[in-house]
């Protein structure tokens, strides 16, 4: 009970700080307003004082730092909970709502430094008056002009009346400040277009974040299948021979060693230290991740045709898109041989993939959760291509086409051999 009435004292006390603020504020406002006038017409009407006292309220509320400070004021005193916004710039709805706000608050707190030090002591003035039975000016009225009562129900008529002007003007500062901080995040609020704004910033966040998920599967999954078949492949043949145990080794620290910097580079964007210039993540070329799956033991046979002139961007789309494909041959197909080809025929480059499917595969399910086909798909998707994975017969097909425009001839990369890459892309 003692910790919720400190607390309500507090909840009013700032309340009521934050409405003096706005009372002191709009006094001055009110006064300069009323010598300015008051020097250049002499006497001006009350309406016209008020006209002009709004007017500079709203202009107030348009000054460079106007919305800091009501933004803070907002937050210390009158607890909002709501989101509220200081744009770096701002714009026109900004403006305006600010200066609603400013407008608002100084009205706000007269209307309860009136009712404070003025209302009450008027109150109180009257209830004393009635109860003495004159007036404390000359005549026969009250100091507000009203007649004194005349008999007892009169009389208490009018402490009733007194008593309840007193409260009203004494706790206003309650409905007023509750009024105020609902209010709050709607007018200092961000805007429908700070939403927006936030709103695709999140989205290209996530979609930087799907994208180096994205990047971290392809890559570094692939160097772990590489290592975990070449670990395997080695530990069986280090006593019967050596060579091949070493070699093996070799290949898991060059594997290794290009999966940390791969990672690093990753990290580095996670961390903001990446240059936004520089590629995230290179992908291997596609006849380094050949070689590699053929040191691991796969059966592979590759023909890579494709123009010099290829695209950067699609470049390393292929070459990721290879290296899953041969990744699940890998990890999920069964022994034998795996056909790769890539080609470009003047509308886009064309992938297969065809690997042998082990008995009692379910035709298109992966183990792992297909994962790696989701990301292919929305690499191709990316150039408005296609991916097709499934099993046909006792094979695994993985088909992705690539459009791009025509290309100059510039020349082809690579030899249509089976079982062997010669020249790879420059561009991948």
């Amino acid at each position: 009970m003692q910790a919720t009435k400190r607390y309500l004292t507090r909840y009013l006390a700032r309340r009521f700080a934050w409405h003096m603020l706005g009372g002191a504020i709009g006094l001055a406002l009110v006064l300069l307003v009323f010598s300015l006038l008051n020097i250049a017409s002499g006497g001006p009407p009350v309406w016209v004082v008020a006209v002009a006292s709004v007017a500079a309220a709203i202009g107030l509320g348009l000054v460079p730092g106007a919305r800091e400070l009501e933004v803070t004021a907002a937050r210390a005193l009158l607890d909002v909970g709501d989101e509220l916004v200081v744009p770096a710039r701002p714009r026109p709805a900004h403006r305006i709502r600010t200066a609603l706000w400013v407008a608002g608050h100084l009205a706000s707190g007269l209307l309860v430094a009136a009712g404070l030090f003025a209302g009450i002591p008027m109150a109180v003035l009257i209830g004393v008056e009635a109860i003495a039975g004159e007036s404390f000016r000359s005549g026969d009225s009250f100091y507000t002009g009203l007649p004194l009562p005349t008999g007892p129900v009169s009389l208490a008529l009018r402490l009733i009346a007194c008593t309840v002007l007193a409260l009203l003007a004494l706790v206003a500062t309650w409905p007023l400040g509750a009024a105020a901080s609902a209010l709050a995040g709607r007018v200092l609020g961000p805007t429908p277009h700070d939403r927006m704004e936030t709103a695709l910033a999140r989205a290209r966040r996530e979609a930087e974040h799907t994208r180096l998920a994205r990047e971290l599967h392809d890559g570094i999954g692939h160097a772990l299948t590489v290592v975990s078949v070449q670990a395997a492949a080695g530990r069986r043949v280090v006593v019967a021979n050596p060579d091949a145990a070493a070699e093996a080794l070799a290949a898991i620290e060059d594997t290794a060693r290009s999966a940390l910097t791969e990672l690093d580079q990753l990290l580095a964007v996670l961390r903001d230290d990446a240059d936004d210039g520089a590629p995230v993540a290179l992908a291997p070329a596609l006849g380094d991740v050949v070689s590699a799956h053929r040191r691991a033991g796969l059966d592979l046979s590759a023909q890579i045709d494709l123009p010099a002139g290829l695209p950067a961007l699609l470049g390393r789309t292929v070459q990721r898109i290879v290296t899953e494909a041969l990744t699940n041959a890998h990890r999920h197909g069964a022994s034998g041989p795996v056909e790769l080809t890539v080609g470009y025929d003047g509308d886009g480059v064309r992938i297969e993939v065809v690997n042998p499917v082990r008995d009692g595969a379910r035709p298109g399910r992966r183990r792992s959760g297909g994962r790696g086909l989701s990301g292919i798909r929305e690499r191709v998707a990316l150039f408005g291509g296609t991916a097709e994975a499934g099993r046909e017969g006792e094979r695994w097909v993985l088909r992705a086409t690539l459009p791009c425009a025509p290309l100059p001839e510039t020349g082809r990369t690579g030899a249509r051999a089976p079982g062997r890459t010669d020249r790879k892309d420059p561009d991948a």
